[in-house]
């Protein structure tokens, strides 16, 4: 019964993706700025992209990110939290065009590059004694991400991997 179900599932899918009937949507010469939050973790994160040739743009990245023991650390009595930015060149890969998919409102992408993350962690504890650490490094950038163009210069997109939150969201807007 599940691989009837995953087999009708795929068909489905490859169906839908087969029978879009338009153009992958970017092209050389295009402008996008990305301006989304962190899901997860409190955060936000911009990006600009250049399209270099049809379908590859590449540009810069940048995020500030918030992770913390929240409620539980509160309960505890442990407080817990660190303050991360991250800088750095990113590529993106739009790949409408080597998945066949014709539909002009929806952009699925991959994105890569290297990030400098500056971090900077203060420990506070409930007994008052508090020590702080900072540090940076060179991290990989690698997402996974799709838009949605709501009109010809406003999209929406969701991204999943490293760099920033493991899970963003947010707004594009195409020039």
């Amino acid at each position: 019964m599940k691989k009837i179900l995953f087999s009708s599932l795929l068909a489905l899918t490859a169906m839908v993706c087969l029978q879009i009937n338009a153009n992958a949507q970017f092209s050389k010469g295009d402008k996008k700025v990305n301006l989304g939050i962190g899901l997860g973790s409190i955060g936000a994160n911009a990006s600009i992209e250049y399209g270099v040739m049809d379908d590859l743009g590449v540009g810069l990245f940048a995020s500030y990110e918030r992770p913390s023991t929240g409620l539980i650390g509160a309960i505890a009595g442990v407080r817990y939290s660190y303050n991360e930015i991250s800088i750095g060149p990113r590529a993106a890969y739009h790949l409408n065009r080597v998945l066949n998919m014709k539909d002009e409102k929806f952009d699925l992408y991959v994105a890569g590059g290297l990030l400098y993350r500056h971090v900077t962690y203060p420990y506070d504890y409930w007994y008052g004694s508090s020590l702080k650490s900072s540090y940076g490094y060179i991290n990989l950038l690698a997402r996974v991400g799709a838009g949605f163009q709501f009109t010809d210069n406003l999209a929406g997109f969701a991204e999943l991997g490293t760099g920033g939150s493991w899970v963003q969201a947010g707004i594009s807007f195409k020039f």
